[in-house]
């Protein structure tokens, strides 16, 4: 009896740290929010939430104010080489998954902003495989392009002001 006792609390010590993974793993599966929802983000484009502009918390306002400086950096610079659009690529996809990682958002304001994020994350991933700096800068311009859609869509708080003058 007294070795069985300890097996069981270590069984049921691997079977809660296992379980806890495995749901925090689905926090942010969009897939499973979403038919909780019945919304698809793949076919359906990011509208206002019934004429208002999504709620984004803090910390979400706070990385994509980073990812809108970056951008006004890279615009102000004079080199515009393939090296330095894959160095903006490099920053520019550690501050997503910055994003990312912090994000904490729930619910429909969480499904919108992947409608955001999920086209901003695949011109990103273009510009990596940017073949000439002239295709580089087409890529730049979708990125900011879709980067400018955060303020039409999103709440930005008084902090973030150069989200708005950005765009």
């Amino acid at each position: 009896m007294k070795k069985i006792l300890p097996l069981l609390l270590l069984n049921f010590t691997i079977w809660s740290c296992t379980w806890h993974k495995s749901t925090a793993n689905h926090i942010h599966d969009i897939p499973a929010e979403i038919n909780k929802g019945g919304i698809e983000t793949k076919e359906e484009k990011l509208v206002l939430n019934n004429g208002v502009k999504w709620k984004v918390d803090t910390v979400t306002n706070h990385n994509v104010h980073r990812i809108m400086g970056l951008l006004n950096k890279f615009d102000k610079i004079g080199d515009k080489s393939l090296p330095a659009y894959r160095a903006m690529h490099g920053e520019l996809q550690e501050r997503i998954d910055t994003l990312i990682a912090e994000c904490k958002m729930r619910g429909q304001d969480h499904i919108a902003l992947h409608k955001w994020l999920e086209p901003l994350i695949t011109e990103v991933a273009k510009l990596k495989e940017a073949p000439t700096a002239a295709g580089a800068a087409n890529v730049v311009n979708a990125i900011n392009q879709q980067a400018g859609l955060y303020v039409q869509y999103f709440q930005c708080s008084a902090n973030n002001v150069l989200i708005e003058k950005r765009f």
